[in-house]
């Protein structure tokens, strides 16, 4: 299954603006940054692949963007702006979220036509194929929703978060005609 998330690529496209500005240097206004680690856990399974954010409930327009995404553990390193390592000290609401797009056996199996009309009808049918699904309840992935709450304190933290049982809630495509 593919891994679609907007925090994923904003996170890899901030990625690439650090390396391409050349290095590691820290904003001068940035609040120092604390380790911050997170663990998200799914009927007490770690959940691998799933987008984590801190965001402040009461100041949408925060930015100092902090996040990351969980690894085969369940764990995720938060980086500041994805690049800086922890997060600034506070209160935040915890966004996760996890949505995965099935591959179609048709993506799998045939080649891509080269003919345009052959080309729509087979795009056409891997759309019908394919299914994308919200693997945690999509109450987690909002500020006004989630119960999730950290305060990242000086020094280091870690704190463990279930978003319960498992669901599938297919994500209408826009793709699909």
């Amino acid at each position: 299954m593919r891994i679609q998330s907007i925090f994923a690529a904003s996170l890899a496209a901030s990625l690439l603006f650090a390396v391409g500005c050349g290095g590691q240097k820290t904003p001068p206004d940035m609040p120092k940054l604390q380790p911050t680690t997170i663990v998200i856990t799914q009927e007490g399974a770690p959940v691998e692949g799933a987008s984590v954010q801190l965001v402040k409930p009461d100041d949408l327009n925060y930015k100092w963007l902090a996040g990351g995404v969980t690894d085969a553990q369940g764990r995720c390193e938060i980086k500041t702006h994805g690049q800086y390592k922890g997060a600034p000290e506070g209160e935040f609401a915890v966004i996760v979220y996890k949505t995965t797009t099935s591959e179609s056996e048709t993506r799998k199996n045939v080649p891509t036509p080269t003919d345009a009309k052959e080309a729509a009808e087979w795009s056409r049918k891997v759309a019908e194929e394919e299914r994308t699904v919200e693997e945690i309840d999509p109450k987690y992935k909002k500020a006004d929703t989630t119960d999730l709450r950290i305060t990242v304190k000086s020094g280091k933290n870690e704190e463990t978060f279930d978003v319960g049982a498992k669901v599938e809630i297919e994500v209408e495509q826009t793709t699909k005609s």
